[in-house]
């Protein structure tokens, strides 16, 4: 059995959603629990601890990406001797495996003008990045890059108030919305309020 790992953090800033939920707009640690069987075939507990394959600001300034478990391949190995939500980052899941994500995002700053920030970035015509994401611009401090990518991703919203922009207009997530994106165009965006979001993403391949 492998050892579990443990990351403190501190929460702090936060504000409440409509069901009261406190969300932070700092990251705070994520508890991950992973089970499977000891030598004797028993269930047991092979982790528990914050997950710690925590990355801030991986893509967005101020969003904080939390892996909890990859898979490179389907069927995933399940023995268990490994810690397979501790690997390097990729925003993409692999190409024939999925990951789940936890997605911590801040809300709009007070007077906060992405005019005046020099981290912004304005729409572009699409380019695709270095790690196989295409992406249009228009990141700010509460909002991501408009983006695509060769997956099937289901969004989970847990807490706070996210919006998802698509190119036929935006459409408002509370908690316990559920959205499935199929390789299109989209962006997220926290203009009144913080956010926390879970992913699964899974390879996938674009029609021809």
């Amino acid at each position: 059995m492998l050892p579990g790992r443990l990351i403190s953090g501190h929460v702090s800033a936060s504000v409440k959603d409509k069901g009261d939920t406190i969300v932070s707009d700092t990251p705070k640690p994520i508890r991950r629990v992973v089970t499977g069987n000891d030598a004797q075939g028993r269930s047991c507990v092979l982790f528990d601890s914050a997950a710690p394959n925590v990355n801030p600001g991986a893509v967005v300034r101020g969003t904080c990406m939390t892996d909890v478990w990859v898979y490179k391949h389907s069927p995933a190995p399940i023995s268990g001797d490994r810690d397979d939500g501790n690997l390097p980052f990729h925003f993409e899941p692999p190409a024939t495996g999925g990951h789940l994500r936890i997605v911590q995002s801040p809300a709009k700053p007070p007077g906060y003008d992405p005019a005046h920030d020099p981290h912004a970035v304005s729409l572009h015509p699409p380019r695709r990045r270095a790690d196989g994401v295409w992406d249009r611009g228009g990141q700010n401090a509460f909002s991501s890059p408009i983006h695509k990518s060769e997956t099937v991703d289901y969004g989970i919203l847990l807490a706070g108030e996210r919006v998802l922009v698509l190119d036929s207009g935006e459409l408002v997530m509370n908690p316990g919305d559920v959205v499935v994106q199929l390789g299109n165009w989209h962006g997220w965006t926290n203009p009144r309020s913080s956010s926390l979001m879970a992913f699964v993403m899974m390879g996938a391949k674009f029609e021809k």
